[in-house]
């Protein structure tokens, strides 16, 4: 599943979904949310889920598979007009950089590079990664500045699988910070100020309402609300 096919939600005119879920697969869990798009334009949560894969199992195709099959037994309690699952992966499963000064050239030649970039950072040949990268144009002679995202190949092909299986779409994968700074940016000004309360509880807009400058990222991170808040905004970018 190249990601240039599905990554990074950079994609253009898509048509409004008014439901979708998104997940966080992390290394050993999946957390699922579902949100919904209401009548007055805000988005809730109306779902929340937490899969986690048993201790014994060692090996991480162990562990999704194990994943995968909690993913086909909660399919039964989901909204029937749901298709859609967006998933962010965690640190273990995506890995990020950026090439600065990358001379403007042939496109083709520029996904070669950061093809090459990430496989190396991977340690892994140019075949066995998936990925997707933007570019940036600061003008003069500078050149581009290309951020890059990419994760192995295989194992995002067979979550592409398991969630087909499971008779839903995967039209997003993205880092999990990617999706929790559009989580965090469109929250609600009551949630933002009652972090304490339950993700079910939380409340979104389709549209950002602060500068994620703003935001005390360090201390997000460090919170058991930042995984919740990266499915969630994995949920969002499907829905706008």
């Amino acid at each position: 599943m190249p990601w240039k096919q599905v990554a990074w939600a950079w994609r253009m005119g898509r048509r409004q979904r008014s439901s979708a879920w998104g997940a966080l697969l992390d290394r050993h869990d999946l957390l699922l949310a579902a949100l919904s798009l209401q009548q007055t334009g805000g988005v809730r949560v109306v779902v929340f889920e937490h899969l986690h894969a048993p201790e014994g199992l060692v090996h991480l195709s162990e562990q999704d598979d194990w994943l995968a099959q909690g993913l086909q037994g909660l399919r039964g309690r989901w909204p029937a007009t749901a298709k859609t699952l967006a998933l962010a992966l965690g640190e273990e499963r995506c890995r990020q950089g950026v090439l600065e000064g990358v001379p403007r050239r042939d496109p083709q030649r520029l996904l070669g590079e950061v093809r090459l970039e990430a496989a190396a950072v991977w340690g892994v040949g140019p075949d066995a990664v998936g990925f997707d990268f933007r570019t940036e144009d600061p003008g003069g002679e500078a050149g581009l500045q290309v951020h890059w995202a990419a994760g192995l190949l295989e194992p995002l092909q067979d979550w592409q699988r398991h969630v087909r299986n499971a008779g839903w779409r995967l039209p997003l994968v993205e880092p999990e910070m990617q999706a929790a700074l559009r989580a965090a940016t469109c929250l609600s000004e009551d949630t933002l100020r009652h972090w304490a309360v339950s993700p079910q509880d939380w409340q979104f807009s389709l549209a950002p309402q602060r500068p994620g400058a703003e935001l005390p990222w360090p201390r997000l991170q460090a919170s058991p609300l930042w995984r919740p808040l990266v499915a969630c905004g994995a949920a969002l970018g499907a829905l706008s």
